[in-house]
């Protein structure tokens, strides 16, 4: 599948298997700064951003399945799948 996602005026593409590998790529495709990445589509997935989240890393970890390190967990756990991921990302003329 197909989500797009941006920070301030750029906006870029990445294909996944699954919203949370899109969300890890996403993240690591701006060097950890996930503070200010904001979905854009799947419209279905605009309700998981965490743009202007506070404290971010329990919003992070909210969206990656709950619990204590959910989201690191989840980034040490499929990193193959992430970096499959972001070699797809392309970015989206505006």
């Amino acid at each position: 599948m197909i989500y797009e996602y941006g920070a301030m005026s750029s906006k870029y593409s990445i294909e996944a298997d699954n919203k949370l590998t899109a969300y890890a790529g996403m993240i690591a495709h701006f060097g950890g700064n996930a503070a200010m990445i904001t979905i854009y589509s799947p419209e279905e997935n605009k309700k998981d951003s965490w743009l202007f989240a506070s404290p971010l890393e329990d919003r992070l970890n909210e969206v990656f399945g709950g619990g204590e390190r959910a989201f690191f967990n989840y980034m040490d756990e499929h990193v193959e799948e992430i970096r499959a991921a972001c070699d797809t990302i392309k970015q989206i003329k505006l």
